[in-house]
Protein backbone atom coordinates (compact mmCIF):
# COMPACT_ATOMS: atom_id res chain seq x y z
CA UNK A 1 0.00 0.00 0.00
CA UNK A 2 1.18 3.73 -0.38
CA UNK A 3 2.86 5.60 2.27
CA UNK A 4 -0.81 7.32 3.37
CA UNK A 5 -2.81 4.35 2.47
CA UNK A 6 -0.96 2.27 4.93
CA UNK A 7 -0.56 4.71 7.56
CA UNK A 8 -4.67 4.85 7.53
CA UNK A 9 -5.19 1.24 7.65
CA UNK A 10 -2.79 1.09 10.57
CA UNK A 11 -4.54 3.57 12.70
CA UNK A 12 -7.53 1.65 11.39
CA UNK A 13 -7.16 -1.63 13.21
CA UNK A 14 -5.01 -0.67 15.88
CA UNK A 15 -8.16 1.04 16.74
CA UNK A 16 -10.28 -1.98 16.44
CA UNK A 17 -7.97 -4.28 18.12
CA UNK A 18 -8.20 -2.26 21.03
CA UNK A 19 -11.92 -2.46 20.82
CA UNK A 20 -11.67 -6.44 20.05
CA UNK A 21 -10.10 -6.43 24.11
CA UNK A 22 -6.25 -6.19 22.86
CA UNK A 23 -3.97 -3.86 24.80
CA UNK A 24 -1.23 -3.33 22.75
CA UNK A 25 -0.73 -3.80 19.09
CA UNK A 26 2.27 -3.14 16.87
CA UNK A 27 3.48 -3.36 13.42
CA UNK A 28 6.36 -5.35 11.86
CA UNK A 29 7.98 -6.01 8.25
CA UNK A 30 7.80 -9.99 7.42
CA UNK A 31 11.48 -10.29 7.09
CA UNK A 32 12.94 -12.92 9.21
CA UNK A 33 13.97 -12.09 13.13
CA UNK A 34 18.15 -12.06 12.62
CA UNK A 35 19.80 -13.71 14.43
CA UNK A 36 16.91 -15.73 16.12
CA UNK A 37 17.49 -19.15 14.35
CA UNK A 38 21.22 -19.70 14.95
CA UNK A 39 20.19 -18.61 18.64
CA UNK A 40 17.59 -21.01 18.73
CA UNK A 41 19.64 -23.62 16.94
CA UNK A 42 22.62 -23.38 19.74
CA UNK A 43 20.01 -23.48 22.17
CA UNK A 44 18.70 -26.60 21.58
CA UNK A 45 21.98 -27.93 20.87
CA UNK A 46 23.19 -27.19 24.71
CA UNK A 47 20.00 -29.00 25.57
CA UNK A 48 18.24 -25.83 27.14
CA UNK A 49 14.92 -25.76 25.11
CA UNK A 50 11.93 -27.71 26.22
CA UNK A 51 9.70 -30.37 24.09
CA UNK A 52 7.28 -27.93 23.35
CA UNK A 53 9.38 -25.80 21.51
CA UNK A 54 9.22 -26.11 17.40
CA UNK A 55 12.25 -27.97 15.79
CA UNK A 56 12.07 -26.52 12.78
CA UNK A 57 13.84 -23.50 13.79
CA UNK A 58 12.89 -21.00 10.16
CA UNK A 59 9.59 -21.55 10.64
CA UNK A 60 10.03 -19.84 14.15
CA UNK A 61 11.92 -16.93 12.97
CA UNK A 62 9.91 -16.12 9.09
CA UNK A 63 6.82 -15.30 8.29
CA UNK A 64 7.34 -16.35 4.51
CA UNK A 65 8.25 -19.55 5.83
CA UNK A 66 4.60 -19.85 6.57
CA UNK A 67 2.87 -18.19 4.49
CA UNK A 68 4.53 -17.12 1.23
CA UNK A 69 2.10 -13.99 0.32
CA UNK A 70 2.80 -12.61 3.97
CA UNK A 71 4.15 -8.90 3.76
CA UNK A 72 3.46 -7.72 7.62
CA UNK A 73 3.18 -9.22 10.53
CA UNK A 74 0.68 -7.57 13.65
CA UNK A 75 1.58 -8.61 16.92
CA UNK A 76 -1.25 -8.25 19.59
CA UNK A 77 -1.55 -8.44 22.83
CA UNK A 78 -4.96 -9.58 25.32
CA UNK A 79 -4.73 -9.26 29.33
CA UNK A 80 -4.89 -12.64 30.86
CA UNK A 81 -7.74 -12.26 33.82
CA UNK A 82 -8.78 -10.59 36.83
CA UNK A 83 -7.87 -13.40 39.44
CA UNK A 84 -8.22 -14.59 43.37
CA UNK A 85 -5.59 -15.54 45.05
CA UNK A 86 -6.09 -19.36 46.29
CA UNK A 87 -6.94 -20.09 49.83
CA UNK A 88 -4.81 -21.59 52.39
CA UNK A 89 -4.32 -25.40 51.69
CA UNK A 90 -5.41 -24.78 47.55
CA UNK A 91 -3.03 -25.73 44.75
CA UNK A 92 -1.98 -22.90 42.77
CA UNK A 93 -2.94 -22.03 38.71
CA UNK A 94 -0.99 -19.90 37.19
CA UNK A 95 -3.24 -17.00 36.13
CA UNK A 96 -3.16 -17.99 32.41
CA UNK A 97 -4.71 -21.11 33.79
CA UNK A 98 -7.64 -19.43 34.93
CA UNK A 99 -11.26 -18.92 33.52
CA UNK A 100 -11.73 -20.29 29.80
CA UNK A 101 -8.63 -21.51 27.48
CA UNK A 102 -6.71 -18.26 26.31
CA UNK A 103 -5.75 -19.78 23.08
CA UNK A 104 -10.32 -19.69 22.72
CA UNK A 105 -10.09 -16.25 24.26
CA UNK A 106 -7.86 -15.08 21.67
CA UNK A 107 -9.19 -16.61 18.61
CA UNK A 108 -12.45 -15.51 19.61
CA UNK A 109 -10.85 -11.81 19.94
CA UNK A 110 -8.85 -12.31 15.96
CA UNK A 111 -12.06 -13.30 14.72
CA UNK A 112 -13.84 -10.37 15.78
CA UNK A 113 -10.95 -8.39 14.69
CA UNK A 114 -10.81 -9.63 11.49
CA UNK A 115 -14.68 -9.25 11.18
CA UNK A 116 -14.72 -5.28 11.79
CA UNK A 117 -11.36 -4.77 9.79
CA UNK A 118 -13.55 -6.54 6.80
CA UNK A 119 -16.80 -4.59 7.55
CA UNK A 120 -15.01 -0.85 7.24
CA UNK A 121 -13.55 -2.21 3.83
CA UNK A 122 -10.43 -4.72 4.03
CA UNK A 123 -10.22 -6.28 1.18
CA UNK A 124 -6.42 -8.57 2.14
CA UNK A 125 -6.31 -11.73 2.91
CA UNK A 126 -4.79 -12.72 6.75
CA UNK A 127 -3.23 -15.91 8.85
CA UNK A 128 -3.96 -16.10 12.25
CA UNK A 129 -1.35 -17.13 15.13
CA UNK A 130 -2.59 -17.68 18.70
CA UNK A 131 0.37 -19.20 20.96
CA UNK A 132 0.55 -22.61 19.08
CA UNK A 133 1.84 -21.45 16.15
CA UNK A 134 6.04 -21.51 15.05
CA UNK A 135 6.39 -18.56 14.85
CA UNK A 136 8.42 -16.71 17.86
CA UNK A 137 5.81 -14.41 18.94
CA UNK A 138 7.71 -12.31 21.37
CA UNK A 139 10.92 -11.79 19.14
CA UNK A 140 7.89 -9.97 16.60
CA UNK A 141 6.21 -8.39 19.33
CA UNK A 142 10.15 -6.78 20.65
CA UNK A 143 10.67 -5.58 16.77
CA UNK A 144 6.89 -4.10 16.42
CA UNK A 145 7.78 -2.01 19.63
CA UNK A 146 5.78 -3.45 22.11
CA UNK A 147 7.66 -3.75 24.68
CA UNK A 148 11.24 -5.53 25.96
CA UNK A 149 12.18 -9.51 27.04
CA UNK A 150 12.89 -8.91 30.75
CA UNK A 151 15.34 -10.81 33.18
CA UNK A 152 12.69 -13.05 33.43
CA UNK A 153 12.26 -13.78 30.49
CA UNK A 154 8.78 -12.97 29.98
CA UNK A 155 7.83 -9.53 27.12
CA UNK A 156 7.16 -6.90 29.19
CA UNK A 157 4.68 -4.08 27.55
CA UNK A 158 5.27 -0.52 29.35
CA UNK A 159 2.34 0.18 31.40
CA UNK A 160 0.16 -3.19 30.78
CA UNK A 161 3.21 -5.44 31.79
CA UNK A 162 3.91 -8.72 31.10
CA UNK A 163 0.26 -10.89 32.05
CA UNK A 164 -0.86 -10.90 28.70
CA UNK A 165 -1.27 -13.40 26.12
CA UNK A 166 -0.12 -13.01 22.65
CA UNK A 167 -1.42 -13.23 18.89
CA UNK A 168 0.11 -12.54 15.42
CA UNK A 169 -1.95 -11.61 12.99
CA UNK A 170 -0.22 -11.64 9.30
CA UNK A 171 -1.04 -9.77 6.45
CA UNK A 172 -0.68 -10.02 2.60
CA UNK A 173 -0.46 -6.09 2.65
CA UNK A 174 2.68 -4.01 2.87
CA UNK A 175 1.77 -1.52 5.99
CA UNK A 176 4.36 0.79 7.33
CA UNK A 177 6.21 -1.36 10.51
CA UNK A 178 6.33 0.45 13.83
CA UNK A 179 9.40 2.10 15.43
CA UNK A 180 11.03 -0.21 17.81
CA UNK A 181 12.55 1.32 20.77
CA UNK A 182 13.76 -1.39 22.73
CA UNK A 183 15.91 -3.21 20.10
CA UNK A 184 19.09 -2.35 21.10
CA UNK A 185 18.18 -1.71 25.03
CA UNK A 186 16.36 -5.09 25.63
CA UNK A 187 18.98 -5.16 29.17
CA UNK A 188 18.81 -1.79 30.21
CA UNK A 189 15.28 -1.54 30.07
CA UNK A 190 14.82 -3.86 33.52
CA UNK A 191 18.02 -1.24 34.83
CA UNK A 192 19.44 -2.62 38.27
CA UNK A 193 16.60 -4.72 39.39
CA UNK A 194 16.86 -8.02 40.07
CA UNK A 195 13.85 -9.08 41.63
CA UNK A 196 12.53 -12.10 39.44
CA UNK A 197 16.11 -13.28 39.82
CA UNK A 198 15.78 -13.26 43.69
CA UNK A 199 12.52 -15.07 43.77
CA UNK A 200 13.09 -17.34 41.32
CA UNK A 201 12.68 -20.94 43.06
CA UNK A 202 15.03 -23.18 41.13
CA UNK A 203 17.66 -20.32 40.01
CA UNK A 204 17.25 -19.92 36.60
CA UNK A 205 17.12 -16.42 35.93
CA UNK A 206 19.77 -13.84 35.41
CA UNK A 207 22.27 -16.87 33.99
CA UNK A 208 23.90 -16.56 30.58
CA UNK A 209 22.09 -19.26 29.06
CA UNK A 210 17.88 -19.20 29.86
CA UNK A 211 17.46 -23.49 30.91
CA UNK A 212 13.67 -23.33 29.97
CA UNK A 213 13.14 -27.22 30.75
CA UNK A 214 14.04 -26.35 34.40
CA UNK A 215 11.55 -23.66 34.63
CA UNK A 216 8.36 -25.04 37.14
CA UNK A 217 6.33 -23.16 34.60
CA UNK A 218 7.80 -26.46 32.15
CA UNK A 219 7.77 -28.89 34.98
CA UNK A 220 4.25 -28.35 35.96
CA UNK A 221 3.16 -29.53 32.66
CA UNK A 222 6.24 -32.03 32.16
CA UNK A 223 5.15 -36.15 32.09
CA UNK A 224 9.13 -36.80 32.33
CA UNK A 225 10.19 -38.19 36.10
CA UNK A 226 11.23 -35.18 38.49
CA UNK A 227 13.42 -35.47 41.17
CA UNK A 228 12.55 -34.71 44.79
CA UNK A 229 14.57 -31.74 44.34
CA UNK A 230 12.04 -30.58 41.68
CA UNK A 231 9.15 -31.99 43.54
CA UNK A 232 9.91 -30.07 46.13
CA UNK A 233 10.31 -26.17 44.31
CA UNK A 234 6.99 -27.28 42.60
CA UNK A 235 5.42 -26.80 46.85
CA UNK A 236 1.62 -26.34 46.06
CA UNK A 237 1.64 -25.50 41.88
CA UNK A 238 -0.81 -27.10 39.72
CA UNK A 239 -0.17 -25.55 36.70
CA UNK A 240 2.39 -23.51 35.68
CA UNK A 241 4.25 -20.39 37.81
CA UNK A 242 3.91 -16.33 38.03
CA UNK A 243 6.89 -16.15 40.75
CA UNK A 244 8.94 -14.05 38.68
CA UNK A 245 6.31 -12.01 37.30
CA UNK A 246 4.46 -11.46 40.60
CA UNK A 247 7.61 -9.89 41.89
CA UNK A 248 8.26 -7.48 38.73
CA UNK A 249 7.60 -3.90 39.37
CA UNK A 250 6.02 -3.61 36.23
CA UNK A 251 3.14 -6.01 36.84
CA UNK A 252 2.59 -3.96 40.18
CA UNK A 253 -0.37 -1.83 39.04
CA UNK A 254 -1.91 -5.17 37.31
CA UNK A 255 -1.47 -6.50 40.84
CA UNK A 256 -2.77 -3.55 42.48
CA UNK A 257 -5.71 -3.97 40.23
CA UNK A 258 -6.33 -7.64 41.06
CA UNK A 259 -6.83 -6.44 44.91
CA UNK A 260 -9.17 -3.72 44.25
CA UNK A 261 -11.76 -5.85 42.32
CA UNK A 262 -12.23 -7.62 45.18
CA UNK A 263 -13.79 -5.05 47.15
CA UNK A 264 -15.00 -2.36 44.54
CA UNK A 265 -16.81 -1.99 41.03
CA UNK A 266 -14.16 -3.17 38.45
CA UNK A 267 -15.09 -0.36 36.47
CA UNK A 268 -14.76 2.07 38.89
CA UNK A 269 -11.04 1.11 39.94
CA UNK A 270 -8.35 2.69 38.23
CA UNK A 271 -4.52 2.53 38.46
CA UNK A 272 -3.34 6.27 39.40
CA UNK A 273 -0.34 7.42 37.03
CA UNK A 274 2.24 8.40 39.77
CA UNK A 275 2.49 4.34 41.03
CA UNK A 276 3.50 3.45 37.43
CA UNK A 277 7.31 2.73 36.75
CA UNK A 278 9.24 6.35 36.12
CA UNK A 279 11.15 4.96 33.55
CA UNK A 280 8.50 4.84 31.15
CA UNK A 281 7.82 7.78 30.94
CA UNK A 282 9.46 8.00 27.14
CA UNK A 283 6.97 5.88 25.83
CA UNK A 284 4.03 8.04 27.10
CA UNK A 285 5.47 10.94 25.23
CA UNK A 286 5.97 9.15 21.77
CA UNK A 287 2.79 8.12 22.43
CA UNK A 288 2.93 5.30 20.99
CA UNK A 289 0.74 3.27 23.18
CA UNK A 290 -2.61 6.18 23.33
CA UNK A 291 -5.57 6.53 21.82
CA UNK A 292 -6.96 9.16 20.00
CA UNK A 293 -8.23 10.44 23.00
CA UNK A 294 -5.27 10.65 24.90
CA UNK A 295 -5.36 7.25 27.26
CA UNK A 296 -3.13 5.21 27.81
CA UNK A 297 -4.36 2.05 26.63
CA UNK A 298 -2.59 -0.21 29.41
CA UNK A 299 -4.22 1.47 32.33
CA UNK A 300 -6.37 -0.38 34.92
CA UNK A 301 -9.48 1.00 33.00
CA UNK A 302 -9.15 -1.03 29.72
CA UNK A 303 -7.84 -4.27 31.71
CA UNK A 304 -11.14 -3.77 33.73
CA UNK A 305 -13.43 -4.64 30.88
CA UNK A 306 -12.18 -8.09 29.83
CA UNK A 307 -13.74 -9.75 32.80
CA UNK A 308 -16.73 -8.71 34.55
CA UNK A 309 -15.65 -10.74 38.18
CA UNK A 310 -13.08 -12.50 39.31
CA UNK A 311 -12.10 -16.15 39.11
CA UNK A 312 -9.37 -17.76 41.70
CA UNK A 313 -6.43 -19.20 41.17
CA UNK A 314 -6.87 -21.40 43.98
CA UNK A 315 -7.75 -25.36 43.20
CA UNK A 316 -9.39 -27.95 45.31
CA UNK A 317 -6.48 -30.53 45.76
CA UNK A 318 -8.15 -33.70 47.08
CA UNK A 319 -10.85 -33.00 44.40
CA UNK A 320 -8.18 -32.59 41.45
CA UNK A 321 -6.54 -35.96 42.79
CA UNK A 322 -9.29 -37.54 42.67
CA UNK A 323 -10.69 -36.31 38.94
CA UNK A 324 -12.48 -38.98 36.75
CA UNK A 325 -12.59 -38.54 33.03
CA UNK A 326 -16.11 -37.14 32.99
CA UNK A 327 -15.19 -34.28 35.42
CA UNK A 328 -12.19 -33.69 34.15
CA UNK A 329 -13.81 -33.46 30.59
CA UNK A 330 -16.54 -30.81 32.38
CA UNK A 331 -14.07 -28.84 34.53
CA UNK A 332 -10.74 -28.84 32.76
CA UNK A 333 -10.72 -29.28 28.89
CA UNK A 334 -11.74 -25.94 28.04
CA UNK A 335 -8.82 -24.22 30.03
CA UNK A 336 -5.35 -23.81 28.95
CA UNK A 337 -4.54 -26.48 31.90
CA UNK A 338 -6.39 -29.44 30.24
CA UNK A 339 -4.32 -29.99 27.27
CA UNK A 340 -2.02 -31.94 29.24
CA UNK A 341 -4.64 -34.02 30.38
CA UNK A 342 -5.62 -35.74 33.77
CA UNK A 343 -2.86 -37.62 34.62
CA UNK A 344 -0.50 -34.79 35.26
CA UNK A 345 -2.62 -32.09 37.17
CA UNK A 346 -3.60 -35.40 39.59
CA UNK A 347 0.28 -36.10 40.03
CA UNK A 348 0.78 -32.49 40.55
CA UNK A 349 -2.14 -32.32 43.16
CA UNK A 350 -0.66 -35.10 45.20
CA UNK A 351 2.50 -33.49 44.85
CA UNK A 352 1.06 -30.21 46.78
CA UNK A 353 -0.68 -32.47 49.41
CA UNK A 354 2.66 -34.10 50.27
CA UNK A 355 4.43 -30.34 50.33
CA UNK A 356 2.11 -29.66 52.53
CA UNK A 357 2.18 -32.96 54.80
CA UNK A 358 -1.11 -33.86 54.13
CA UNK A 359 -1.45 -37.70 54.91
CA UNK A 360 -4.05 -38.05 52.15
CA UNK A 361 -1.55 -37.78 49.34
CA UNK A 362 0.43 -41.05 50.60
CA UNK A 363 -2.64 -42.95 51.15
CA UNK A 364 -3.83 -42.11 47.94
CA UNK A 365 -1.22 -43.34 46.11
CA UNK A 366 -0.42 -46.25 48.25
CA UNK A 367 -3.87 -47.21 47.27
CA UNK A 368 -3.59 -47.17 43.69
CA UNK A 369 -0.20 -48.98 44.14
CA UNK A 370 -2.21 -51.95 45.54
CA UNK A 371 -4.95 -51.97 42.80
CA UNK A 372 -2.49 -51.23 40.24
CA UNK A 373 -4.25 -48.38 38.53
CA UNK A 374 -1.45 -45.99 38.21
CA UNK A 375 0.03 -48.05 35.09
CA UNK A 376 3.14 -47.20 33.45
CA UNK A 377 3.08 -43.77 33.64
CA UNK A 378 6.24 -42.41 33.79
CA UNK A 379 4.71 -38.99 35.62
CA UNK A 380 4.01 -41.34 38.82
CA UNK A 381 8.20 -41.82 38.85
CA UNK A 382 9.83 -39.46 41.56
CA UNK A 383 14.29 -39.47 40.78
CA UNK A 384 15.74 -39.88 44.48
Amino acid sequence: MESREGLKWKEIIRELAYQSGFVAVGFTNSEPIAGLEEFLAKRNALGYNTPFEKSEFSSRVDPKAIWSACKTVVTLAYPLPLTKKPQEGEGVLARSAVGEDYHRVLKKALEKLITSMNEVGWEGESQLQVDTGPLNERAFAVRAGLGWIGKNQQLIIPKVGSFVALALMLLDRELPPDKAPHANQLENKCGECTRCIEVCPPQILGQKNFQANKCLSYLTQSKEPLTRAQTALIGTRIFGCDTCQEACPHNQPFLKRELEHLTEDVNQAKIERDELPNNEDEFLEEGLYRDSEGLHRGTGEILSQTRKESLSRGVDLWQTLNLTKSTFNQEWRNSAAGWRGKGVLQRNAYLALCNLKDPRGEEWIRRRKEEDTLGNSKIWVIIE
